[in-house]
Formats: C-alpha cells, structure tokens, sequence
C-alpha cells in the first residue's frame, strides 16, 4: 500500500505543472456518497498544459462520517487522482463543463467489542461536473461514479482559490 502511495504521489508530481506561470488551483470540498454518506476534504487542481491545453488534474481527499449503528466505530476515507478534460467554450462563457476518469484509493475500518476490520481497495473514477471560474476563486460541482474502490456513486461540491500567477 505505501509503495502504491507513493507511487500515485510521484505521477502527480512528474505530471504537474510544466511551468511556473501555469495556475494552481486549491480549496476545500463537501462530499456525499450515496453508499457512505457525507464527507468534507481538500483539492489540488492543477492545468496537464503540456499533454493538450483542455487537460487538468485533480488530486483530492475526502474524509466521511459513516451512519453507523450505536457502539459501531466506522471510518471512510478515499484519496482520488483524477484527469480532467475541459470542454473548449467561449472565453468569456461563465462556466467550464469538464469530464473526469482517474484512480481511487479508499479504505473502510470500522470495529465493534474489542473486534476491528479494515479494507483499503483500488478503483476507477469516471465523471464530470462544471467549473465557474473568476478572477479571485473558482467553484464546482459534479458526480462521478466509482468502480471498484469506494464503490458507488458520489456528488462533490468544492471552492477552489487559485494560487501562484
């Protein structure tokens, strides 16, 4: 698992950026997953300039807050590394539609009486959502839907805040 981490941490690093003036964006999130429940976490977008203008990556985490039953200890976490491809519109359009396919990293563990389990499972990302970017900070939405991983259906919200020029 660390090594896979690790892994994933290089790519995003190698793929990042090709050069400073390219603009980061990052900022928190809200999560519902239909099979989990609601989650809060963070962003990291960042423009793949160097493949093809349209492409992006959005690197996030989400941590969510199971309903489980009384005396049940449940945690949820995933950890995505998605593509984005933005759809060309007009310069001036006041949204950014983009489609979205990646990787999912998510881990379930939970115990009741003194007995813990935990399982951590590998899984695709495909999606899409819209962009609304301004000058000052850039919201989001969008559903994917996970295959394998964390396994079902999930509606994100972010406010992302460009950072650098």
């Amino acid at each position: 698992m660390k090594k896979l981490l690790f892994g994933l941490v290089a790519a995003v690093t190698l793929a990042g950026p090709a050069s400073a003036s390219a603009q980061v964006v990052v900022g928190p999130t809200v999560l519902y997953h239909d099979n989990v429940d609601f989650g809060v976490g963070a962003f990291v977008m960042f423009p793949l300039e160097q493949f093809d203008p349209n492409l992006g990556m959005n690197v996030n985490f989400g941590y969510y807050f199971p309903d489980a039953p009384t005396g049940v200890d449940a945690n949820f976490w995933e950890l995505n590394a998605d593509v984005l491809y933005h759809f060309p519109v007009a310069a001036d359009a006041p949204v950014s539609p983009f489609a979205l396919g990646g990787l999912n990293i998510a881990r379930a563990s939970g115990g009741v009486g003194g007995f813990t389990a935990s399982n951590t499972e590998i899984g695709i990302n495909l999606g899409g959502g819209i962009e609304f970017p301004s000058d000052s900070f850039r919201p989001l939405v969008g559903a994917k839907i996970e295959l394998e991983g964390g396994d079902g259906f999930v509606l994100f919200g972010g406010l992302g805040f460009p950072v650098g020029s």
